[in-house]
């Protein structure tokens, strides 16, 4: 089945602003609490209860640490109220949700009555009645609009998750009633987009699957939009809700989510529906798909994919193919993949659910293959390249340490770190280290070939590839990551900034094909690999850009890097 996913779905930035600067909080230790719930999403909001994170549903008389305002904002009396606990209070509330609350506060103290468009009782609506005063009024429907009464100078806002017809036909009422009222329309940006969206998709489309909380206004409303426009709509909490039977009549499934709904969840229910073969689709794109899966959740891809490269490097430095080689850095990284994937973590829910499926059922025969394809890597470095065994077994120890406990009790409760994969930002280095050194230096002490500036050039090459590749993966699965309290490199500077790292990145792996033949760092024949720079380029803009979803697809795609490689090198060294 065909599965398109639309522009703009799931966390808006005001949603995504609160969640982070609560797990923020989390991360430093603080004493966290909610004034009311911080999103309308029951899953979001139990993964902050596990990590300690209260909701308080009234004000205490004292109260220690930190208070976050929830994103829909609070009445200015409530937020007094909260400062005189004597807690920290941290004010999360949507930036466009400000702005409506300024503009009600402002023209109130002019004299100004405040006219609402929105939902009677939603918490945003509420709290912008406080700023609004006595003459605050809420418009939800067109019998509300038809027996308001006004008998002073008035402004009329929009709830910001409001819809335009909505707010356009209720508006007009209430100014047909009562001419010269000031309107403003202040549904925000992101929800214009997320329903213009939703509406051109419906025509791409036999069918809408909206994710979002049943106490979510927008997600109803998303819901409301498609069955609006007569096309059928599924409104889901997570993927156990679909009818996975009644999907089978259709070729092509639209799916969004609310401003409330985590990608993960959104994730999980596209990977679900394009499991379920359409009526018009082949068997064989059915398997090849589900292959896809299996070869990216089992890391069996990547594995094969690193021993290519480095054959692929092997051969670009003068030296012959061997297939030994291929066998010790596929099986190694087989190994170390899997062992700080599959070590019983359950942090893969909230960051890689497909791959969280795929370990909860084949949890204890990948980490058997995992400890046995280690031992494979290294009986074949004692046997063929003794000299590189010493530094392969140092390195398969630090690679299974990496994830669990090692740092001793008593300087772990100082620096509050207890695994090397808690230091932050340290997964994409030791990875890219670990990639680099399997590849360029363990081959070279099992051959008789010294260190030149070709293996130096041959080792930054590989270290900027893989970095690149480990943490666009982060950025994949940094809102989940997030969630698990990981300290990735988007975690700790941000999703956006790890991008703009990350293209500076490629443009350093361009520059140094293209400098370093004249360097003397490379041979010429390196060159030929510039094309994998631009596919590489274009993916992570595709993504940036949000035409590619996180998938096992586009982690295929991005993995294809490694035999692109194998495949040029073989032609630039044949002409």
């Amino acid at each position: 089945m065909k599965v398109i996913l639309a522009e703009n779905a799931g966390f808006c930035m005001g949603v995504r602003r609160a969640v982070e600067t609560t797990l923020d909080m989390v991360r430093k230790g603080d004493k966290i609490a909610t004034f009311g719930p911080l999103i309308h999403n029951p899953q979001i909001l139990g993964l902050l209860d596990e990590r300690g994170v209260e909701t308080l549903h009234e004000i205490p008389d004292h109260r220690d640490g930190t208070i976050i305002i929830r994103a829909h904002g609070i009445p200015p009396a409530s937020k007094d109220k909260l400062l005189s606990t004597g807690a920290t209070v941290h004010d999360a509330t949507c930036p466009r949700v400000l702005k409506v609350q300024t503009i009600i506060g402002k023209h109130q103290k002019d004299g100004y009555a405040t006219v609402i468009i929105g939902d009677r009782n939603h918490a945003e609506v509420d709290g912008l009645l406080g700023f609004a005063g006595e003459t605050g009024q809420v418009v939800s429907n067109e019998e509300d609009a038809r027996t308001i009464e006004l008998a002073s100078p008035y402004i009329i806002v929009s709830q910001t998750t409001q819809d335009d017809k909505s707010f356009d036909l209720l508006s007009g009422i209430v100014l047909g009633r009562f001419p010269g009222g000031k309107v403003f329309n202040t549904i925000c940006d992101s929800t214009h987009k997320r329903q213009a969206a939703v509406l051109a998709l419906c025509e791409k489309v036999q069918a809408m699957v909206v994710v979002g909380g049943r106490g979510s206004a927008n997600t109803k409303r998303l819901g409301a939009l498609v069955e609006g426009k007569g096309c059928p709509v599924y409104l889901i909490e997570t993927e156990e809700e679909l009818d996975l039977k009644s999907f089978s009549q259709y070729e092509r499934v639209g799916v969004t989510g609310g401003a409330s709904t985590p990608s993960w969840t959104i994730n999980r229910v596209i990977h679900s529906l394009e499991s379920i073969p359409g009526p018009g689709e082949s068997r064989l794109a059915n398997l090849l798909g589900r292959l896809i899966g299996f070869l990216m959740a089992s890391n069996l891809y990547v594995a094969v994919g690193g021993g290519f490269l480095a054959c692929a490097v092997t051969s670009l430095l003068g030296e012959s193919f061997a297939w030994v080689t291929f066998m010790i850095v596929a099986a190694y990284l087989f190994a170390m993949h899997n062992l700080n994937r599959f070590n019983g973590s359950e942090t893969g829910r909230f960051s890689d659910p497909v791959r969280e499926k795929f370990r909860l059922k084949y949890r204890w025969s990948v980490l058997g293959l995992s400890w046995l394809a280690l031992a494979v890597s290294l009986g074949l470095a004692y046997a063929y390249e003794g000299f590189s065994f010493p530094l392969l077994a140092g390195m398969s120890a630090l690679g299974v340490l990496y994830s669990f406990r090692s740092i001793p009790k008593g300087l772990s409760s100082f620096i509050r770190i207890r695994r090397l994969r808690e230091i932050p930002g340290s997964k994409t280095f030791f990875v890219a280290m670990g990639w680099a050194f399997v590849i360029i230096v363990v081959p070279l002490l099992g051959s008789s070939h010294g260190l030149g500036p070709g293996e130096v050039g041959a080792f930054l090459f590989v270290l900027l590839l893989v970095y690149v590749r480990s943490a666009l993966y982060d950025v994949f699965e940094v809102q989940g990551d997030r969630i698990a309290g990981k300290e990735t490199l988007p975690v700790c500077i941000g999703r956006d900034k790890t991008l703009r790292l990350l293209y500076g990145m490629i443009v350093l792996l361009g520059l140094l094909l293209i400098l370093g033949p004249l360097a003397g760092l490379l041979s010429l024949v390196w060159s030929g690999l510039l094309p994998v720079v631009l596919y590489l380029f274009v993916v992570t803009r595709r993504y940036d850009k949000g035409e590619f979803s996180h998938s096992p697809k586009l982690e295929f795609a991005v993995d294809s890097i490694f035999p692109l490689i194998a495949m040029l090198a073989y032609l630039v060294n044949i002409f």
